[in-house]
């Protein structure tokens, strides 16, 4: 399950295409277009609050920085989101609920936790959502394996103490994603007819 070959790659359309739309947005907004059209669909906290300019909580989901930030950004994507999205338990739609809810969540405490004139932009509450997910499968599937996975989870939260870097995203993006984990998964593997 956590290893990635061709087959399994080839098997995560989704994620394969959120990357697509990343990249594409990327190359679009950030090569492209002028400056204020990516400031026009960031994250700007005061102008969501004061401006009510919503759209910005999802279409900042889809934006990143500069190379390296989307480089890191679709690595975990690809990795993370072929293990969800793999798994035979949880369907394709229940996927893009993780992804873009656990974006959204973290972009919310995100709306609330940072200052008013913060500009947040980037996946990584929705991957941080499938890194959460893949935690309850790991750790649901083999509990011997639950130190390994909270391993990996400290790692990526401890690289989320940088600077410029929206903690809170991240934070909350994992907590949406456990939380789908659990619903979409344990609870299905509970209750789970035995023949």
């Amino acid at each position: 399950m956590l290893i990635l070959d061709f087959e399994s790659l080839k098997d995560a359309r989704i994620t394969l295409t959120l990357i697509f739309v990343n990249i594409l947005s990327y190359i679009v907004f950030n090569l492209a277009a002028p400056e204020e059209v990516l400031l026009f669909l960031a994250q700007i906290n005061r102008k969501i609050i004061y401006d009510y300019q919503i759209w910005r909580l999802l279409s900042s989901m889809f934006l990143h920085a500069n190379p390296i930030h989307l480089f890191s950004n679709m690595l975990a994507l690809l990795l993370f989101g072929a293990t969800v999205e793999n798994n035979k338990i949880i369907s394709k739609i229940q996927f893009l609920i993780i992804y873009f809810i656990s974006g959204l969540i973290g972009n919310l405490f995100s709306l609330f936790l940072l200052e008013l004139n913060s500009i947040s932009l980037g996946a990584s509450g929705a991957i941080f959502g499938l890194i959460g997910t893949a935690f309850i499968i790991v750790t649901t599937d083999d509990p011997s394996l639950i130190f390994f996975a909270l391993f990996y989870i400290v790692f990526f939260l401890v690289s989320s103490l940088v600077e410029g870097i929206n903690l809170w995203a991240h934070i909350f993006g994992l907590l949406g994603g456990i939380l789908f984990g659990y619903l979409f998964y344990t609870r299905k593997m509970k209750i789970k007819p035995v023949y």
